[in-house]
C-alpha cells in the first residue's frame, strides 16, 4: 500500500493514497450549527459539498493547535461520497507492505477503532493507518445534511 502520511494531535497517521483526491492548505469551510462534535463544517469542492471533519475529535484528542490543513477524501465504496479530514501538517508519501501492518492494541477505545484500521512502524516511525470508508459510513447522514444545507440556501437568494 501506498500511503499519504500526515500528523495530527503530534501524532503520525496514513491513508492509502487510492482514497485521496487532494490536500488543501488552509482550508476554508462553513461551520454547521448544532452539528455533531466531530464536523467542523462544509465546503464547496468543484461543484460538490464536502463534509468536513476534524480527526483530533474523531480520535478524542486534546484541543490544541487548530488545524489549518484538510486532506479530502473520496470513498472507494462509493465515489460519490466525499469527506474532509482537517489535519495539521501533511507529510509524505510511504510505502507499506502488508506485512507491516500491525492489529490495534486491545487497550484501543472504541471511538479509535472505528477511524484506524490498524498501524505499521516505518522506519522507526509508528503511522496509524485511518479508516476513510469506515468515517464516510458513520457520518453518511452528515455528508447528505451538508450537501442539503448548501442547496437550501442556494434557493434562499
Amino acid at each position: 500500500m501506498k500511503g499519504l502520511s500526515f500528523r495530527t494531535g503530534g501524532e503520525l497517521f496514513t491513508v492509502d493514497v487510492t482514497y485521496v483526491m487532494k490536500i488543501v492548505r488552509n482550508m476554508e469551510f462553513t461551520p454547521i450549527p448544532a452539528a455533531p462534535g466531530a464536523v467542523v463544517g462544509i465546503a464547496g469542492m468543484k461543484g460538490r459539498v464536502v463534509t468536513v471533519l476534524s480527526l483530533a475529535d474523531l480520535l478524542g484528542q486534546e484541543k490544541g493547535v487548530q488545524a489549518k490543513n484538510a486532506v479530502i477524501f473520496k470513498s472507494l465504496t462509493n465515489g460519490n461520497d466525499q469527506m474532509g479530514l482537517m489535519i495539521e501538517q501533511p507529510g509524505d508519501l510511504i510505502e507499506i507492505n502488508e506485512n507491516e501492518i500491525l492489529p490495534l492494541p486491545k487497550s484501543s477505545g472504541e471511538e479509535e477503532h472505528l477511524c484506524i484500521s490498524g498501524m505499521a512502524e516505518i522506519e522507526g516511525l509508528l503511522y496509524r493507518i485511518i479508516n476513510i470508508d469506515s468515517i464516510i459510513s458513520r457520518f453518511r447522514d452528515d455528508i447528505e445534511r451538508g450537501a442539503d444545507s448548501i442547496s437550501q440556501r442556494g434557493t434562499e437568494k
